[in-house]
């Protein structure tokens, strides 16, 4: 007889929806498959000589104290080099005290949502949001509301009619090349948004882990720089170096840190004390900026590669985002489309991508999809677009008439 778990299972955990993302990689690690699903850096690019030799430096001096418990905040010098960089960067007053060592930067997510979050308590995410946001938070229950994003940032008459309405005092955005639209808020929008928070009381969850792949433009300081006694500022080393080493950081107000403490013992203890060494020796001993450099300049080519077979294989009326940045195109078909059914299709010939419904709460998305550019060559951009353009014409091949 089998035992009836279904019973025993939490109303957080029902609350948590698929990822349809970890769904299609599984589906698309086969070699022949070409994926622009995933939110992939590209492997090409990880630092593996300057990595390893960071790894034997550390256990070699420092081998006993990595393998060892260590405290829950992190490594201080790591604390200390996060601090200084984004300083220097954005002229920003970050103190180690306030960084917390997280394992990856959706720990951080979770953390604050078991931190503010109590059931159905109104929380306000862009449209769309970022779909590891969405189940972060979606465990504790809340009442998510979503407004829209123009091209300059979150639409900031829409969020303070929400706010109005709903009463909300938690906000979740990603000002830099968000995903999955790839839209940055304007350094207008930043300051007005932090107006904005400030009269009416809003913390705002700055999540940003793609702040260090701007390969366009010029970089803007992060909405905590206008105020940062509201602001929980996330980031992560996941894009930066690599993604397997699962390791970001937050940095909130003093008021607050004793309480995250709190969290993230109840949770694991501490962060890998050996990767956050590590990582410090790598930081330390390579110059960032010249690894960030052969990142750019790769995904920017990407991209632009990216966006030409969108005009040449894609039907008429489709709109796609130029992002100045990050990792991720965000592609609206003309009227008529649904990209759950084209999906459905394009797997038949080893093409994925992300369908855009899953970056809503509520309806919304269907004519979307998320294209991710970094994992892939321009070679292999170009001929999945070729094949996902003919699987689009199965639907409505007269749209596909050029004028």
């Amino acid at each position: 007889m089998n035992f009836n778990y279904e019973s025993l299972i939490s109303e957080s955990c029902k609350n948590i929806p698929r990822s349809f993302i970890r769904e299609i990689l599984e589906i698309a690690e086969h070699p022949d498959f070409i994926s622009f699903a995933g939110g992939l850096p590209n492997p090409a690019y990880f630092p593996l000589e300057q990595m390893n030799k960071a790894f034997q430096k550390v256990m070699e001096n420092d081998g006993r104290e990595a393998l060892q418990y260590s405290g829950s905040q992190g490594f201080l010098p790591l604390r200390e080099f996060i601090c200084k960089r984004y300083n220097s960067l954005y002229a920003t007053k970050m103190c180690p005290q306030n960084i917390i060592i997280t394992n990856g930067s959706q720990q951080a997510l979770d953390m604050l949502g078991k931190l503010f979050i109590n059931q159905e308590d109104p929380l306000i995410l862009e449209k769309p949001s970022y779909l590891g946001a969405i189940q972060a938070f979606s465990a504790y229950l809340p009442d998510f509301h979503q407004v829209h994003l123009t091209e300059n940032g979150i639409d900031l008459n829409e969020l303070e009619d929400v706010i109005t309405k709903t009463n909300a005092r938690i906000l979740y955005g990603i000002p830099n090349f968000q995903n999955p639209s790839g839209i940055s808020y304007s350094e207008e929008t930043r300051k007005e948004l932090a107006i904005l928070l400030e009269w009416h009381g809003i913390i705002f969850i700055e999540d940003d882990p793609y702040n260090e792949i701007r390969f366009e433009g010029t970089p803007l300081p992060p909405v905590f720089s206008h105020l940062p006694e509201q602001v929980i500022w996330c980031g992560s080393f996941s894009k930066m170096i690599a993604p397997g080493i699962r390791t970001g950081w937050m940095c909130a107000p003093d008021e607050l840190i004793p309480k995250l403490l709190r969290i993230k013992q109840a949770s694991d203890l501490q962060s890998n004390n050996l990767i956050q060494r590590v990582i410090f020796r790598f930081l330390n001993d390579n110059e960032p900026e010249e690894h960030l450099q052969k990142v750019k300049s790769a995904y920017k080519k990407q991209k632009d590669t990216m966006i030409k077979a969108i005009r040449e294989f894609f039907p008429e009326g489709s709109v796609h985002t130029n992002p100045e940045g990050g990792m991720f195109i965000w592609l609206t078909l003309p009227d008529g489309f649904d990209t759950e059914k084209v999906i459905e299709k394009s797997l038949q010939k080893k093409v994925a991508f992300v369908p855009g419904k899953s970056f809503f709460t509520a309806e919304g998305g269907s004519r979307n999809m998320r294209l991710n550019f970094s994992n892939a060559s321009e070679e292999i951009i170009m001929e999945g677009m070729k094949r996902l353009g003919e699987t689009i014409k199965e639907f409505a091949p007269d749209k596909f008439v050029k004028v």
